[in-house]
């Protein structure tokens, strides 16, 4: 999925935007509509991922200070570390995001 994004991105880049008509504009213009969609999705399932998992880690964090049994302390650690990882994976895609938005608007311009 990132390298399809990836050369999404590229293909943009390389337009010229000076020589493009008006039915090319609204082509590329529905065309990044629409992966900005997909990836909207994507940044939904991905923040509903890292909501899953810190709650997961709350609840085992709770458990190790209730009971202070040690391995709920390690649970806890690896859900948050899978949060952190989940966040940095957020972080891509919205970066991703911005960039199609930068061309949404170059385009709306034209």
């Amino acid at each position: 999925m990132e390298k399809r994004f990836r050369d999404y991105l590229r293909h943009l880049e390389k337009l010229d935007f000076e020589v493009i008509s008006e039915d090319e504009v609204f082509s590329e213009r529905e065309g990044i509509v629409m992966q900005a969609t997909v990836l909207h999705q994507e940044l939904m399932r991905t923040l509903t991922a890292i909501i899953g998992f810190l709650t997961c880690a709350s609840i085992f964090l709770a458990a190790g200070f209730v009971k202070f049994f040690f391995v709920s302390f390690i649970f806890a650690g690896i859900f948050a570390v899978a949060a952190v990882i989940c966040a940095v994976h957020y972080k891509d895609i919205s970066d991703v995001m911005k960039k199609m938005y930068f061309y949404i608007d170059k385009l709306t311009r034209l």
